[in-house]
């Protein structure tokens, strides 16, 4: 994370316009990779894909499809996100380098042959009558997917966002290059398209990671030993992945509000996901700052207040330090709701040239508008949640994201027996819950915070 926060500093410190917006487009690139992948690919194959070829079904058959690979292959991999995150950070702490990339490496090969394995069960029981392109380039899309969400553990940890920039850049345009030149294939060319795109973008930044950390090992299972892992991050990363999914998955899979793509089991809900898709990118100004914030401002005040309690500094300093953290840790929460309120304003305000120019229809807004309620508290449940992740305390994720994932299965099902003018209103409830019990977990825990921090030291 200090790679990052100099980076972005050093960005922001020149103080123009233009620096202001390279510091904002590289934070959201950094904290927003599943979502941008899904989006990039979804505008990209309609946009620039679309007027090329007379039939778009499989385009939307092939959207849908990115849609699934992505939600499966974060919520596979959502057991190993945080416990990784978690092992590499103590690694760099004790400054054992040589145990990060050869650690890496076993966690990733694990979940891709875990990815590997389930899709290509799935393709054998749902699957197994397609085009054989079809089938081979969606199974080792998914596989691609689960090392590339493992590959993105370490990739916070860089230092060179040019290259990361570079990296999304190359494969999105390998990804359309080779969209166009195999659409007269249809579903099984757009996928192979999306196959040697994501490889690319998978192995350029696969390769700047072994080229800039050091390893004398290829391959370890550091990770496995239950004395160097926090075992309650495991759960905690499955939780978080299923509460942003359920909402989706309820819709998906309710005939009344879905409808048949890709066979039985590949299903969409055109009421539901089109504007939820419109309110994710609603909220990249709320992520941009989030991870600014986080990285720049309050990581600086956390190490500043931690590293005086190692180092024994009179109680006096550490107590002003520790008030400069709790401060910091306030405004990010506040500069995310100031930028992302405004953001929700305008969106609401240009709604309708919105929907004129993605060629929706309007009747889609009044949900539009609920949801875009919801991601905006999404935003803010990520910023708490990334707060707790900061101060290491897991009990507390492990509730929050727990709660989410069952308030949101719950009473998304609920607003589906009630009726489509309760559509969305599952989702907002659930995060308004979550967020009030995480508010009021973290106010306590910042009120105590010298207290606990000298009881454990």
């Amino acid at each position: 994370m200090a790679g990052i926060g100099f980076e972005l500093r050093r960005a922001l410190a020149r103080r123009y316009i233009s620096s202001v917006g390279i510091a904002f487009g590289y934070s959201l690139l950094l904290v927003a990779g599943p979502y941008l992948i899904s989006i990039l690919t979804i505008l990209s194959s309609y946009y620039l894909i679309g007027p090329f070829v007379k039939d778009r079904t499989f385009i939307l058959q092939f959207q849908v499809l990115v849609t699934y690979m992505v939600a499966f292959s974060l919520i596979l991999t959502g057991p190993s996100q945080l416990m990784m995150t978690r092992f590499v950070a103590d690694r760099l702490f004790e400054e054992k380098y040589d145990l990060v990339l050869s650690n890496l490496v076993g966690n990733m090969l694990l979940n891709m042959l875990f990815g590997f394995a389930f899709s290509m069960g799935t393709a054998y029981i749902f699957f197994n009558d397609m085009n054989l392109l079809f089938i081979s380039s969606s199974v080792f899309s998914f596989t691609i997917l689960c090392g590339l969400w493992i590959v993105n553990i370490v990739l916070t940890g860089l230092k060179r966002y040019k290259w990361i920039v570079f990296s999304y850049a190359l494969g999105y345009a390998v990804f359309i290059v080779f969209a166009y030149l195999f659409a007269f294939l249809g579903l099984a060319g757009m996928t192979a398209a999306f196959l040697l795109g994501q490889s690319v973008l998978f192995f350029a930044l696969f390769g700047f990671i072994t080229k800039s950390i050091p390893s004398k090992e290829v391959l370890r299972f550091d990770f496995l030993d239950r004395n160097l892992i926090k075992l309650s991050l495991i759960p905690t990363g499955l939780f978080y992945n299923l509460g942003i999914w359920a909402d989706k998955f309820v819709f998906w899979f309710d005939p009344s509000t879905s409808k048949e793509v890709i066979g039985s089991v590949v299903r969409a809900s055109p009421i539901y996901d089109i504007p939820m898709f419109l309110a994710y990118i609603s909220i990249a100004p709320g992520l941009a700052m989030f991870f600014l914030k986080l990285e720049v401002e309050f990581a600086e005040y956390y190490e500043r207040y931690y590293r005086s309690v190692r180092e024994g500094a009179h109680l006096q300093k550490i107590y002003e330090l520790g008030n400069d953290m709790i401060e910091s840790a306030r405004a990010v929460l506040f500069d995310v709701l100031r930028i992302q309120g405004i953001a929700f304003v305008v969106f609401t305000l240009f709604a309708i040239p919105v929907f004129k120019l993605f060629k929706i229809s309007l009747l889609y807004i009044p949900l539009f508008e609920v949801l875009m309620l919801g991601t905006f508290l999404q935003l803010l449940f990520m910023t708490l949640f990334a707060l707790f992740t900061y101060f290491d305390r897991r009990k507390e994720s492990l509730f929050l994201t727990f709660l989410f994932f069952s308030t949101n299965l719950i009473l998304t099902l609920i607003t589906q027996f009630l009726g489509p003018y309760y559509y969305g209103y599952g989702f907002v409830a659930s995060l308004f819950i979550t967020n009030i019990v995480a508010f009021l977990l973290m106010r306590r825990f910042l009120n105590e915070i010298h207290y606990r921090t000298f009881m454990f030291a």
